[in-house]
């Protein structure tokens, strides 16, 4: 209704200045005609009229003409007249309109003169046309706010077509109506519109950012790259981190605690950058990290690389791993790109991983780079092979029946001229792209067949066979060979190899199974149970143990559906005269499943740890 109202006060006040401005307009024609007629009386009556013979129309004509009159006439009641009325010494100046004012009498000589004023303020025929402009103004007025509340009521009545008509309540005004739901529906859609931004910011960080340690991730990181290379920063330093003991904790502990590991070492690197503000960490692939810093020289490296290799030591002590992440830094400088930069911290991640646990290295120009670091490997892996830098650990598998024959896994440590553990995984990497993967292959195969042979404990020794195993011709040739240097180990040793494998290099494996029976050999399927197709190669390959992997077990607790796929592969695989091994045993509550579940043996950390054999 306030709209409403408005409408009308402002609708009226439009008319009403309309009005006042003719009368106006008017009022000053009307005083400019006054005062001319005042100077015209005043001119008659400066004339001298001593005869009444002097007043016919000629003389009358003459004096209009003479005198510029324009109300002289001889006729009585016609406009501007002057005539003789009763006695002839009486004069009457009139009106043709007659006017309401007084009489006035002037003396001219021996004769008296009447007159009245010609024009009034307000005469009756301008009253007349005032009244006519009001009438048509209120007429105006009337039409139009007829035709406004005829709109107003077509858009009342389509309204309450497409809203609830009890919006329209006719106790409400119209327009407050249509206001407030104009304004509901702006707040709905600010509302939105706020949302579907936050929604955005949201998705933005998602893309960004790495799931499991909250860090920018390897997109992020090309692109922060890409802006610092095209804005030519300079004093900028990379450090790339790898963690090297990934893929081992995967595999005996579960992913879990690889996850877990992974973000023990994001929490590391990220404490000894604190000191540095405009330091940026990324998470680039599973094991490696890379720390920018603008502003820093290329001097100052060692301050905060030293401070890391202390904080992953103490971590790598306290967990009792031999390392936990190696350190390769680098400059970026002009007309760098990105592959470039990476790959000069790589090579310098490569030398500080055959020097020492938890090294670094820092590599500055790209002459000779890739060189050093290959040939610093070569060097590293060839006295692997001629002087046997190898290291075993074994670690127990408990058997939970007494039909089940003791049985530990043995694991190889690869060791540097100093001594010191070289991280397996980059070992084996670097040992395949210098094209010796075979030769240390084997080197370490014979190692592990001697040191288990002069062992006087009668275990079954599981020893794990890479994918190289099942792509080489020769190598079931080349086994055959070695285990006859050992007639009554064959007996005793389980060759494991990891179900993926198996599957992408099944014909292969087919073969080498056969091989390693007919050597009155072992074997097991590790990290068992990744789907329905692992049954496939129970019926070709026919394995004598199956390793449940450490990810099943990990989710044993919690998850009902993995328990029963966890059962079923036990029942399975009794029938089929294979024994089950459950890897990544941690918790009791763990154990205490499995053993219900009638597994054959358990093996994690609940168990026992890894162990050197002397």
């Amino acid at each position: 209704m306030k709209g409403l109202r408005t409408f009308f006060v402002v609708n009226a006040f439009l008319f009403i200045a309309l009005w006042i401005s003719l009368v106006g307009v008017h009022v000053q024609l009307f005083k400019l005609d006054l005062a001319r007629e005042n100077q015209q009386i005043n001119t008659l009556l400066a004339l001298q009229l001593t005869k009444v013979s002097q007043l016919n129309q000629d003389y009358l004509s003459g004096l209009r003409e003479q005198h510029n009159l324009s109300f002289i006439s001889t006729q009585l009641a016609v406009d501007n007249t002057l005539a003789t009325v009763g006695s002839a010494q009486h004069w009457l100046v009139d009106l043709a309109e007659p006017s309401k004012t007084a009489m006035q009498t002037l003396a001219v000589d021996k004769f008296s003169v009447n007159f009245k004023p010609s024009f009034e303020f307000v005469s009756d025929g301008y009253l007349k046309l005032y009244l006519t402009i009001a009438a048509l103004c209120f007429m105006g007025y009337f039409l139009t706010s007829l035709l406004y509340l005829r709109a107003i009521s077509r858009v009342k009545s389509k309204l309450k077509k497409l809203v609830n008509a009890d919006r329209l309540v006719d106790e409400k005004p119209v327009l407050g109506s249509v206001g407030e739901l104009i304004k509901d529906q702006k707040q709905q859609f600010t509302q939105q519109i706020r949302q579907q931004k936050h929604a955005i910011k949201q998705l933005e960080k998602q893309v960004a950012l790495d799931p499991l340690t909250g860090m920018f991730n390897r997109h992020s990181f090309r692109q922060k790259m890409q802006e610092m290379l095209q804005s030519e920063s300079k004093n900028t330093v990379l450090f790339l981190v790898r963690a090297s003991q990934l893929e081992e904790i995967n595999k005996s502990r579960g992913h879990q605690a690889g996850d877990d590991y992974i973000k023990e070492i994001a929490r590391i690197i990220d404490l000894n950058r604190k000191d540095y503000s405009s330091s940026l960490l990324y998470r680039l692939l599973g094991a490696e990290f890379a720390l920018i810093i603008p502003n820093f020289a290329a001097s100052r490296v060692s301050q905060i690389a030293l401070a890391l290799k202390s904080s992953l030591s103490d971590y790598s002590s306290n967990k009792q791993m031999q390392s936990a992440a190696y350190t390769g830094v680098t400059e970026l400088k002009q007309g760098d790109t990105i592959e470039r930069i990476i790959a000069r911290a790589d090579a310098a991640l490569a030398i500080a991983q055959s020097l020492s646990p938890n090294g670094w290295e820092i590599v500055l120009e790209d002459n000779e780079t890739l060189e050093s670091s290959e040939l610093q490997w070569h060097t590293t892996i060839s006295r692997l092979i001629n002087h046997a830098n190898f290291r075993l650990a074994s670690q127990a598998i408990q058997s939970l029946h007494r039909t089940m024959p003791a049985y530990h896994e043995v694991f190889i440590r690869f060791l540097s001229e100093k001594q010191q553990q070289l991280p397996t995984e980059t070992t084996l990497v670097m040992a395949q792209r210098l094209g010796v993967i075979v030769e240390l292959e084997k080197a370490t195969l014979r190692y592990i067949l001697k040191t288990i042979s002069s062992q006087n404990a009668e275990y079954r020794w599981g020893i794990n066979l890479s994918k190289l195993i099942l792509t080489d011709p020769e190598f079931c040739g080349w086994l055959t060979q070695e285990l006859l240097t050992y007639p009554n180990l064959k007996s005793r040793v389980v060759f494991e190899i990891e179900e993926e494998l198996l599957d992408m290099h099944l014909t292969n494996a087919k073969k080498l199974f056969e091989v390693l029976r007919r050597n009155s050999c072992h074997t097991a399927i590790a990290d068992f149970g990744n789907g329905i197709g692992s049954f496939k190669l129970f019926k070709e390959l026919k394995p004598n143990y199956v390793k449940i992997s450490s990810d099943l077990v990990q989710q044993l607790e919690t998850d009902k559906a993995n328990q029963q796929f966890v059962t079923m592969l036990v029942e399975v695989s009794h029938r089929l005269g294979c024994q089950v091994i459950a890897q990544g045993v941690e918790t009791l509550e763990q154990k205490q499943l499995l053993e219900s579940m009638y597994v054959d043996s358990l093996q994690g950390y609940l168990i026992a740890r890894p162990e050197l054999i002397s």
